[in-house]
């Protein structure tokens, strides 16, 4: 379990405001009721749950103005699958001139054993360190866990990075019956405090304590702004499939430091406004200054490009040259400098490096082009509230040319002219422009994805079932394919990338198109289909592959939205040739289903064509690339409709009497 717990105690009582805690950890000594309990009513399927956790974080009062956490939990573990939670890491930042420690740390477990309650210490021990170059991990594991234990500790730790306030995680992968955290923060220091994750409170207490800071050198004293906040019943925060970052959903408080009024009475600003930060990306080595090194590239395009108009087929000539010549080499590090000279030699740089040449290209070239600064879809969604530009991690551009807008990045070598990769589609980035002031655009995929299947079967009188499909990727579809294909065997491909059905055969495999970007991927299968002959009727499934192996839907509850990050859509025709004398007796049932507001279609067709053949199209298509939570059920039930026309779709055919 390798939770940030950069977090902190708290005794249950609001009413008592003193600096000194209650730090007893007996008080968290569970009840018979809890040491017998075989499930958690509010969640059934839960193996672990937090009977408690609370916090209390506050700046010390001694001088050093150190920023003091506090921490206790009481956590049940009911099974063995649980035995994970049992392992606690405590995560302690540094940095060449200080660190975070802990003072004290205390853990015990209980266990009902014959009626009897035993208990087990952790020692000092069972405590060690994982030292890495910006944090080390306090880690410790609790003794003699057994299905029914019930796990207390509690920890204080000690920060000297006083402009950095403690992030509390009010949710995690297990449920939490009550989650409490309790702030004193001196007046003079003003955050921005953001809510995340949309659990309500069910309690929130905002008041100001007088006399309460001390500073040295001053007579009078200050004023705090004491805070208490406390969510019941959390439900766990379970990862599933389309999701971009659980950080952009998962509950909790963060804390971003604004300014600070000195003793001196100078206000010494934390947050700037965007006007101060595109000062500061004008002047940033790894971003401004290498913007403006139009002169390194002057004699890099090829004199054909060069003098062709200025127009889509040269931007997309200029996209080429850049993607075919320059290799990114898997790192972001939007923040450290470099120099554009390296790139251009090394023919190879970070997401910067590549996609800063390619602007420069273009403005040499007099195009309208400007960067975008975003986040990748795992880095979490940026927040428009105010800057926190070390939330940035991904760099690429916007192009005007011939009346439209194109998104590019170069970084991707299967990726086509005005498509950005698919960890970049995270809703919205910041579009810099040092002469008009940055602002911020729509992060989204221009056109559909799609994957279509092109099938032509034969079916003998014996059942026997042969033809060959052909397969069309297309949009992002393609660019996953195409990776996929480099370190694929002919022999491996139908079964790593197009999902043959039980039944199919697949006799040889053949591909086009992969290195050709511009055009559509296409994979060609031979076939040879097993059907199933019962009482002189032949019974075939048309489909040979599936688009969903199952469904990628699970949760009974979702309470974050389903972000596919493109709009997709999956098409199927199948021609089926009949035997001689032989005609259908039982063709697949027609459907359509459609989600609520437009979100989505599924269509099946089936219908004889003429004496000999049988047609068949199913088309699948998702009109949105996000899907706020309220669809969830919707979106289960179209994958479960989905799943079953493609797994029980039967054509029977009988011969002529």
């Amino acid at each position: 379990m390798n939770k940030l717990l950069l977090l902190l105690f708290f005794l249950p009582s609001l009413t008592s405001i003193s600096q000194e805690k209650n730090f007893n950890l007996m008080a968290y000594r569970p009840s018979l009721e809890e040491l017998e309990a075989t499930s958690y009513e509010k969640d059934t399927t839960a193996n672990a749950w937090y009977i408690a956790e609370n916090g209390y974080s506050r700046y010390e009062n001694d001088g050093n103005y150190n920023v003091i956490t506090d921490y206790a939990a009481k956590i049940k573990i009911l099974n063995q699958e649980a035995y994970d939670q049992a392992s606690i890491s405590i995560r302690l930042y540094k940095n060449k001139s200080a660190k975070e420690k802990i003072r004290k740390i205390e853990a015990i477990t209980y266990t009902l054993e014959e009626g009897r309650v035993k208990t087990t210490e952790i020692t000092a021990d069972d405590i060690y360190t994982e030292e890495n170059p910006d944090f080390d991990l306090i880690k410790f594991t609790f003794p003699n866990v057994t299905p029914g234990s019930v796990l207390t500790y509690r920890y204080q730790k000690e920060s000297p990075f006083r402009y950095s306030f403690e992030t509390w995680w009010f949710q995690d992968e297990i449920p939490k019956v009550s989650s409490t955290f309790e702030t004193r923060i001196p007046g003079n220091f003003n955050y921005n405090i953001r809510t995340i994750g949309g659990l309500p409170y069910n309690k929130e207490d905002v008041s100001i304590i007088k006399n309460c800071f001390h500073p040295d050198g001053i007579s009078e004293s200050g004023d705090c702004v004491h805070a208490f906040y406390e969510i019941r019943d959390i439900p766990a925060f379970i990862e599933e499939s389309y999701l971009t970052s659980k950080y952009n959903y998962i509950a909790r408080l963060v804390y971003e430091l604004k300014e600070v009024t000195q003793l001196n009475g100078r206000v010494k600003k934390f947050t700037l406004s965007w006007k101060d930060v595109d000062k500061q990306l004008k002047s940033k080595k790894s971003i401004g200054r290498q913007l403006s090194r139009t002169r390194l590239v002057k004699d890099l395009l090829p004199d054909s490009l060069r003098q062709l108009p200025n127009n889509t087929e040269k931007a997309r000539g200029i996209y080429d040259f850049v993607k075919n010549n320059y290799k990114w080499n898997g790192k972001y590090q939007l923040h450290r400098d470099f120099n554009l000279k390296d790139v251009i030699r090394d023919k190879s740089g970070n997401i910067s490096g590549i996609n800063i040449l390619l602007h420069n290209l273009y403005e040499s070239e007099g195009f309208e082009v400007l960067p975008v600064l975003s986040a990748t879809r795992a880095n979490g969604f940026l927040t428009k509230l105010h800057p926190v530009i070390n939330d940035f991690n991904y760099l690429f551009l916007q192009l005007k040319t011939d009346d439209q807008e194109f998104l590019v990045d170069a970084t991707e070598k299967y990726l086509n002219f005005g498509e950005i990769p698919f960890r970049a589609l995270n809703g919205y980035g910041r579009l810099v422009d040092f002469k008009n002031g940055s602002s911020w655009i729509n992060i989204e995929a221009r056109h559909f994805s799609g994957i279509h299947y092109r099938d032509s079967l034969m079916v003998d009188a014996a059942g026997i079932v042969t033809g060959h499909s052909q397969q069309i990727y297309s949009g992002l579809h393609a660019v996953s394919a195409r990776k996929e294909l480099e370190n694929l065997q002919i022999s491996e491909i139908a079964g790593r990338l197009s999902n043959p059905a039980q039944q199919t055969g697949v006799v040889t495999s053949s591909f086009k198109n992969h290195q050709q970007v511009s055009n559509p991927l296409q994979i060609q299968h031979e076939l040879s289909t097993t059907s199933q002959k019962i009482d002189e009727v032949i019974y075939l499934n048309p489909f040979s592959f599936r688009f969903f192996s199952k469904n990628p839907l699970q949760l009974e509850e979702r309470t974050y939205p389903i972000d596919f990050g493109y709009k997709d859509v999956y098409t199927y025709s199948v021609n089926v040739e009949l035997p001689e004398n032989y005609s259908p007796i039982e063709l697949p049932e027609q459907k359509l289903i459609t989600l609520p507001e437009n979100g989505g279609r599924i269509q099946l067709v089936a219908q004889q064509t003429d004496e000999k053949n049988i047609f068949i199209h199913y088309r699948i298509s998702f009109n949105r690339a996000l899907y706020v939570s309220g669809f969830y059920p919707y979106l289960k039930k179209f994958f479960n409709d989905i799943i079953e026309i493609q797994n029980q779709s039967l054509i029977a055919i009988k011969e002529n009497t």
